[in-house]
């Protein structure tokens, strides 16, 4: 009897008050709406890309790589400018973080972009890198790969957009022949 009393208490002591302190659920977090293609023009969430191929149709030291053929196409575009970001001392091949003078539309030595519906007339929204990773085998013409890389809602200017929509690229592996 008395062994029963006291699992009794110890199960009330268990199951008691704790004050109102709020504990973590570590449940995983789910986005509750699709993404609105209609207003961002773009996927959003890319994921793995796997492998592509691009052109140096701005220079020497950039890649255009087309997402979505459309009409209007979306395409990748990376832009290397000797010192400038992480490319200060000049360019060369490495594993770069996307951070800093990296995030600067203006200032950025590896410039990582998505530009949206282009047509004939040019294209309707621009998106730039603010976080993420680039790895670079080669940088005349651009060759290597991305992970990671999170996008925002920019002007034609590089100024982000309030209430701007998002991107992702998860990964991609790419040439510029």
């Amino acid at each position: 009897m008395r062994f029963a009393l006291t699992l009794a208490l110890v199960i009330l002591a268990a199951c008691g008050d704790d004050g109102g302190a709020q504990v973590a659920i570590d449940a995983p977090i789910s986005i509750d709406a699709p993404y609105d293609t209609a207003k961002c023009l773009i996927a959003g969430f890319y994921g793995d890309l796997g492998a592509k191929s691009g052109s140096m149709a701005q220079g020497a030291t950039t890649s255009t790589i087309v997402l979505d053929p459309g009409p209007p196409r979306d395409s990748f575009f990376l832009k290397l400018n000797a010192n400038k970001g992480v490319f200060a001392a000049g360019l060369a091949p490495g594993t770069y973080t996307l951070a800093g003078a990296d995030l600067s539309f203006t200032n950025c030595g590896a410039c990582v972009n998505i530009v949206a519906d282009i047509s004939n007339t040019g294209p309707t929204k621009f998106y730039f890198a603010t976080a993420g990773m680039l790895t670079l085998t080669a940088t005349q013409p651009p060759a290597g790969s991305i992970s990671h890389v999170t996008f925002t809602e920019v002007t034609s200017a590089g100024t982000p957009v309030a209430s701007g929509c998002t991107a992702r690229i998860d990964a991609m592996t790419f040439t510029t022949p």
